[in-house]
């Protein structure tokens, strides 16, 4: 049988396993949720103060590079931008080489979209109006730290989750032995009983053993009881016993009751069915000379008592 204690731990390791991955998943998941709605927050900024650096040129509408935040100028930095007229695109230099990925619609776009050197970029398109004209400006900002500071923090909660579930589970071993310590008492109790040093068990036991304790003094009470009625009835059967065996011993030590065992004997002997293999003969020899003593034998034995 499976021990009490190991399946304890097994259902409590299960569990404590199984609400600490949800709860660490549901929690970055939430948190990570609410990084990206601050993060759409400036990148709408970010859209708004590029729209401001559209200014109006000699050939129309241009950019005004004094107004751009440093990181556009810096290549792969992790911030980009790209705007679109009907007729003129520009690209921020941090791209460099690279094409970023427009998406179809406008607000931040769901999930992240891969970017230069293997960055997963966080997006967001809006929809302006400068001058007259439409623009579509479309901002992104690398999210790759974020995702690895997530992953640092999965395996350090990991790590601490770990610890804290073995720690767990000690303080439950411990609990559960000083749970059963009563079941011990218990058991060293019913040894006293079987060595006649005790009658009964401790009635103080904790409330779940109690029926169990209960039980088991009643069936030793009635146990006690049958041995104490059989010793009674036995005395009384030796005490009724004592006189005709008295009787019966003096009998047998007579001289006549000789003389009748041995000719009870000699008839025996000397019958042709004595030694025979049938027991049913041997049991209607039995009962002729039987019938045939009884008379005498009683008439002896009265005789005896008179």
């Amino acid at each position: 049988m499976r021990s009490i204690q190991r399946r304890l731990s097994v259902g409590l390791f299960a569990v404590l396993l199984v609400v600490g991955l949800v709860l660490a998943q549901t929690g970055l998941w939430l948190f990570d949720q609410g990084l990206r709605r601050y993060f759409a927050g400036n990148l709408r900024e970010e859209a708004e103060n590029l729209l401001v650096a559209m200014v109006r040129g000699p050939n129309g509408m241009q950019l005004d590079e004094q107004r751009l935040n440093p990181a556009f100028q810096r290549p792969y930095s992790g911030r980009y931008f790209v705007i679109e007229l009907e007729k003129d695109t520009w690209r921020s230099r941090s791209l460099w080489d690279s094409e970023l990925e427009v998406p179809h619609k406008k607000g931040l776009v769901q999930g992240l979209v891969d970017g230069p050197e293997e960055q997963r970029l966080l997006v967001f398109r809006g929809h302006y109006k400068r001058m007259g004209q439409k623009l579509r400006i479309v901002v992104a900002q690398d999210y790759t730290p974020i995702l690895e500071s997530f992953a640092r923090v999965q395996w350090m909660g990991l790590g601490a989750g770990a610890l804290a579930l073995l720690l767990v589970l000690l303080l439950q071993r411990l609990t559960v032995r000083r749970s059963l310590r009563p079941l011990e008492e218990v058991r060293l109790q019913i040894a006293q009983l079987q060595q006649g040093q005790r009658s009964q068990l401790d009635n103080q036991a904790p409330e779940e053993l109690e029926p169990l304790v209960e039980q088991i003094n009643h069936l030793l009470a009635h146990t006690e009881e049958t041995l104490k009625r059989s010793r009674n009835a036995l005395g009384n059967l030796g005490h009724a016993l004592k006189t005709p065996l008295a009787v019966l011993v003096s009998l047998a030590e007579r001289e006549e009751m000789v003389e009748v065992v041995n000719t009870f004997t000699r008839r025996c002997a000397s019958a042709p069915d004595c030694q025979a293999d049938s027991h049913l003969g041997l049991s209607e020899r039995w009962s002729d000379f039987r019938m045939a003593d009884s008379l005498e034998l009683e008439r002896r034995f009265v005789a005896a008592r008179s």
